[in-house]
C-alpha cells in the first residue's frame, strides 16, 4: 500500500509498505478514501511535537478519516463488506477508571491515529476495531465523513460548556474546530459573536449561524472595552495562542465559562489567575470528545449543503505535504484541506 510518512526532519515521503493485516476477530480492514488535515497533524509537520508527544521517528500522520470496509474478523457483528465507513480514531483499553466512567478520550492507554508513536491514516489500507467504526448515512460523501470527527470535537466542547439556551457565545478562532463549535451553538444563543483573522473563515461562520463576526483587526479595542453587561456567558477558545487566551479571559462576564479547546505552539501560556478568581470564572479543558462521532454523522447527513462548504481543498495523497504547508500557513482561503486517495 502507499502511505504518506513524517520523517523526524519534518518531511513528508510517500512509499510503498506493507499492508497491514486484521489479527484480532473484532478487527476490521479498512480502504480509507479521504483524511483531513487537522491543526494537530500541522503541529507534528511544522514543529515535531505536541507537549511530550514527539515524532522521533518516522510516522503516518492524519486520524480525521472515512473509508470501505474490505475485510472483517470473525467476530465483527455488526458491518460487513462494501459498507462505507467513518472512522473514530481513539481506541481506549475500555477498562481503566476514565473509561469506565464514560471519558475514554481521557484513557491513560488511549491509542490515538497519527499521535506518536501510533501511526494515523494517511495510507490506503488500515486496521481498526469494529468499535471505532460508524456507517456512513446513505448520500454522505468520504470527505462528509472525514468531517465528523472535527464536528464530533466542536459538538463535545459545546457539551463541556454547561451552555443554556439564550447564553451569549463568543468563539475566538474559526478554524475547523472553531466553526464545529459555531455550528453546534448556533441554534441556542441569542448572541453568538465570532473572531479570526481571517476574512473567509468569518463568512463560513455567518453561513453557520454566527450573529456577528469581527477580524481581530478591527475587534481588538472594541472587544476589550466592553462593558460588564456586554461580556460573555461563554467563551470558547479555538485558536491556541496565547493572547487570544488572554482575550477569552478578558472577555467572559462574572460566573461564565472559559472552554479552552486551541492547541497553543508552546507547552505553556499565561492565564490572568486574578481576573479568573474575581470573575469565579469556570475553566473547562478539552481533550479531543467522547460519544458524539454519530450524532456528528447525523448532522452532517442533515446539513449537507451547509456543512460541506467547509472542504475548501482537496489533494491526492502524493501532494500531502503541500496541503499541510498550505493548512500551516492559512493560504489560499483554505477552510478545511482532505486528503483522497
Amino acid at each position: 500500500m502507499k502511505a504518506a510518512l513524517l520523517t523526524p526532519d519534518r518531511k513528508i515521503v510517500v512509499e510503498e509498505l506493507p499492508e497491514p493485516e486484521i489479527s484480532k476477530g473484532n478487527e476490521i480492514m479498512v480502504r480509507v478514501r479521504c483524511v483531513g488535515i487537522c491543526g494537530s497533524d500541522v503541529h507534528y509537520f511544522r514543529y515535531g511535537r505536541i507537549g511530550d508527544q514527539v515524532v522521533r521517528d518516522r510516522i503516518i500522520l492524519g486520524h480525521e478519516a472515512s473509508g470501505e470496509v474490505v475485510a472483517v474478523g470473525q467476530e465483527v457483528e455488526k458491518l460487513k463488506v462494501g459498507d462505507r465507513v467513518a472512522i473514530e480514531p481513539s481506541i481506549s483499553c475500555g477498562d481503566c477508571p476514565q473509561c469506565r466512567k464514560g471519558k475514554p478520550n481521557l484513557c491513560p492507554r488511549v491509542l490515538f491515529l497519527g499521535t506518536p508513536p501510533v501511526d494515523g491514516a494517511l495510507r490506503e489500507f488500515l486496521v481498526m476495531p469494529e468499535s471505532n467504526l460508524v456507517k456512513l448515512p446513505e448520500g454522505v460523501t468520504y470527505a462528509e465523513g472525514a468531517l465528523a470527527e472535527p464536528l464530533a470535537i466542536g459538538l463535545y466542547a459545546v457539551r463541556l460548556s454547561c451552555f443554556r439556551p439564550g447564553d451569549s457565545v463568543l468563539v475566538i478562532g474559526a478554524g475547523p474546530i472553531g466553526l464545529s463549535v459555531v455550528f453546534a451553538a448556533a441554534s441556542l444563543s441569542r448572541n453568538l459573536v465570532v473572531r479570526d483573522l481571517l476574512p473567509w473563515r468569518l463568512e463560513m461562520a455567518k453561513l453557520l449561524g454566527a450573529t456577528e463576526v469581527v477580524l481581530v483587526s478591527q475587534e481588538r479595542r472594541s472587544l476589550s472595552l466592553r462593558k460588564d453587561e456586554e461580556l460573555f456567558d461563554v467563551v470558547f477558545e479555538a485558536a491556541g495562542k496565547e493572547e487570544t487566551f488572554q482575550e477569552a479571559t478578558r472577555n467572559v462576564r462574572v460566573g461564565g465559562n472559559m472552554v479552552l479547546i486551541g492547541i497553543p505552539d508552546k507547552d505553556e501560556v499565561g492565564l490572568n489567575p486574578h481576573l479568573l478568581r474575581r470573575k469565579e470564572v469556570l475553566v473547562t479543558n478539552v481533550r479531543r470528545s467522547a460519544h458524539t462521532t454519530e450524532m456528528a454523522l447525523q448532522l452532517v447527513a442533515q446539513h449537507r449543503g451547509l456543512l460541506n462548504r467547509m472542504i475548501t481543498h482537496t489533494f491526492p495523497l502524493q501532494e500531502t505535504e503541500r496541503a499541510l504547508s498550505l493548512v500551516g500557513a492559512y493560504g489560499d482561503g483554505v477552510v478545511k484541506a482532505m486528503i483522497e486517495l
